[in-house]
């Protein structure tokens, strides 16, 4: 009887015992990375000999086993997983899957699931012990000696590291180069051919001349411009004795403005004692022609009937007096009178230049003329064809060229000018890009990418050009060919050398890049198509320096830091422990456990992708019990002490029973 006091107090004690492991696992519900708490119990048991009736033949006894309740074997923890609670805090990691973080206090190392982590003041990871959080450094000596537990240390990140500056060596163009662009040659023209007049002249007359009327004093005089415009006129010439030539040109012009169809478009000239029908205005196609009227004054007058005369187109040695440019012979230049020469210069710079007119001056011919006009310009050739002066910048692209010619302000003789026209605007077809580079110190240089389509099908030129104080030593000019399928031939350099080099003028190294236009597996490099232009630079391997201005903790446990100058540098990593039995470590509290010989020796990994755990940043592992679960668990406890509670008042009172009956 008194067995069953023993058994029922082992009972009570034991599970009071389980009441409390409950109550800290409900009370640690929400206590981060806590893995809650389970108790094993096992029969109390004890050898005794009992007053059984011996077994037959044996002369003996039989020893039996008597329980005396039961006994706590172990309390271990439960390491499964617990769900995850996002913090938005980047240095609270938590894990997936089987593992610990490595911590380290003095000479003591402690493993946690509680990733409340944060730097301290000196830049080290800790918990909220202030325990280092063990990994590497991604340092070049620690990566070449692998990671390991023989290099691994506090994970220590300086808020105030930087991110070098880096030298650009490559740059690389992607993009299209429009085909449909072109390149032109700036031409000016004058608008119409220059033009030598249509004109008849007679036979020289000696002495006076008599006119009768009625019998010699009527001629007719047919101007034709083309074959729908025809003039034919018929003059009478007033009768009398006309003493010489220019008397009979007198009459003869007289008669001409008195007729409106003829005034203005012919005159009569003496041409070294010879009387010359000439056009005036009219076109290089006009057609002059003198015919009889009803009675002949022609042959008085040294022409026959019929006689003809054409305007034709005016050969550069031609007399700038016998051009249509000149309407009278009242109008003609006399030695002295200047041309004036006025314009730009493809560069836009000015030009004010004279023509003298005269044989000793200038000249008096249009190729006089020409070689003035060129011999003033700058980058422009000036020749003449088809009866036109043409103009032709040297250089083909974008110009400022412009001509004008006027007469001179004290001029006898007046030329009737017309503008020259800008027949072949200078146009550059072009595409520009930009890229930063920098030098040995981080300065960036903002450098200009020109590409110009040449003349030459395919074939473009490129040009570098910095934005200052910078220098081209070398490399900064090229071309670029295309074949007839739009692909790239060639990216070449002038001048031998296959990079460019810059002085970027503030003390740094020489900057030395290549500039590649070729495909790779990802861009297509330069192309020629038409289409717009889109060319551009993808990508130079060039940075400034940068302040660190932030990290993040990737599921390997890497910690990257971002930079100011874009750059991504991975700094540290978070190493982790695993363990043969997990429920074999040391419970420090805290969330802190410690190894044990039924745990074994960690064993330190680095987290990869085949380890089967990760790391999540910005969250946490909550506590993993189960809270419906430790009720249940409550309620059995209970009844469990309550009916070991039962089984010691029940002897109490047998025991009671048994005094009575002394009694």
């Amino acid at each position: 009887m008194l067995k069953s006091l023993y058994a029922g107090v082992s009972g009570l004690t034991n599970h009071q015992m389980k009441l409390d492991v409950l109550g800290n696992n409900i009370a640690n519900i929400n206590t981060v990375g806590y893995k809650g708490a389970r108790i094993h119990f096992s029969e109390a048991l004890n050898q005794t000999i009992t007053n059984a009736t011996p077994s037959f033949g044996t002369g003996y006894i039989n020893p039996v086993q008597v329980g005396l309740g039961m006994k706590t074997s172990s309390i271990e923890n439960v390491f499964s997983q617990g769900s995850l609670e996002n913090t938005g805090i980047i240095t609270d990691l938590a894990i997936e899957g089987d593992g610990f973080f490595v911590l380290q206090g003095g000479d003591n190392r402690l493993f946690t699931r509680a990733g409340q982590f944060y730097f301290n003041s000196n830049g080290k990871l800790v918990n909220q012990r202030g325990l280092g959080v063990q990994g590497w450094i991604l340092n070049e000596a620690n990566q070449t000696a692998g990671l390991n537990e023989g290099n691994m240390s506090d994970i220590v990140i300086d808020s105030n590291m930087v991110s070098e500056a880096v030298q650009t060596s490559n740059v690389y163009l992607t993009g299209n180069l429009n085909a449909g662009l072109q390149t032109t040659y700036e031409v000016w023209e004058s608008p119409s051919e220059n033009a030598v007049k249509a004109s008849v002249t007679g036979s020289v007359i000696a002495g006076a001349t008599t006119i009768t009327a009625g019998t010699n004093d009527q001629i007719k005089i047919e101007l034709k411009n083309d074959a729908s415009t025809t003039i034919n006129e018929e003059l009478t010439l007033t009768a009398g004795t006309y003493a010489d030539t220019d008397a009979l040109v007198a009459e003869i012009n007289t008669q001409i403005a008195a007729n409106s169809n003829l005034d203005g478009r012919v005159e009569a000239v003496n041409s070294g004692g010879s009387i010359q029908f000439r056009q005036v205005g009219g076109t290089s196609t006009t057609q002059l022609t003198v015919y009889d009227g009803t009675n002949s004054a022609l042959t008085d007058l040294g022409f026959t009937n019929g006689d003809s005369g054409s305007a034709s187109i005016a050969a550069s040695t031609a007399d700038l007096n016998s051009l249509i440019i000149i309407e009278k012979t009242a109008d003609a230049l006399v030695a002295g009178d200047t041309i004036e020469i006025s314009g730009t210069n493809p560069d836009g710079s000015l030009i004010n230049a004279t023509f003298t007119y005269g044989a000793a001056n200038d000249g008096t011919t249009l190729d006089d003329l020409i070689n003035v006009i060129e011999s003033n310009f700058t980058g422009v050739s000036v020749s003449y064809s088809d009866g036109k002066i043409v103009l032709k910048d040297d250089v083909a692209g974008d110009s400022k060229t412009t001509i004008n010619l006027s007469n001179g302000s004290n001029n006898t003789g007046t030329i009737n000018f017309p503008s020259f026209a800008n027949t072949t605007p200078g146009e550059t077809g072009r595409a520009t890009s930009s890229v930063i580079v920098y030098d040995s110190l981080g300065t960036g240089h903002n450098m200009v990418i020109e590409f110009t389509k040449t003349t030459t099908d395919n074939l473009w030129t490129w040009q570098v050009t910095p934005p200052g104080d910078e220098k081209i030593l070398s490399g900064g000019t090229g071309t670029v060919r295309f074949d007839e399928n739009g692909a790239l031939i060639s990216f070449n350099y002038d001048g031998g050398v296959n990079e460019l080099t810059m002085d970027p003028g503030n003390g740094s190294d020489l900057v030395q890049f290549a500039l590649h236009a070729e495909a790779s597996d990802e861009f297509r490099g330069l192309s020629q198509f038409d289409s717009v232009s889109t060319v551009n630079v993808r990508d130079q391997d060039g940075r400034a320096m940068g302040t660190l201005l932030g990290i993040t903790v990737a599921r390997d446990g890497v910690i990257a830091g971002s930079f100011s100058n874009g750059e991504i540098e991975l700094l540290a990593k978070v190493a982790m422990a695993k363990f043969a039995n997990n429920a074999g470590l040391n419970d420090l509290g805290d969330g802190l456990y410690q190894t044990s010989i039924a745990s074994g020796n960690e064993k330190i990994i680095e987290l990869q992708d085949d380890v089967g755990s990760s790391i999540v940043s910005g969250a946490l592992e909550m506590s993993n019990v189960d809270l419906s679960q430790e009720f249940t668990n409550m309620i059995t406890t209970q009844r469990g002490f309550q009916a070991n509670a039962k089984v010691i008042s029940t002897a109490d009172q047998l025991l009671d029973e048994l005094i009575r009956l002394k009694r």
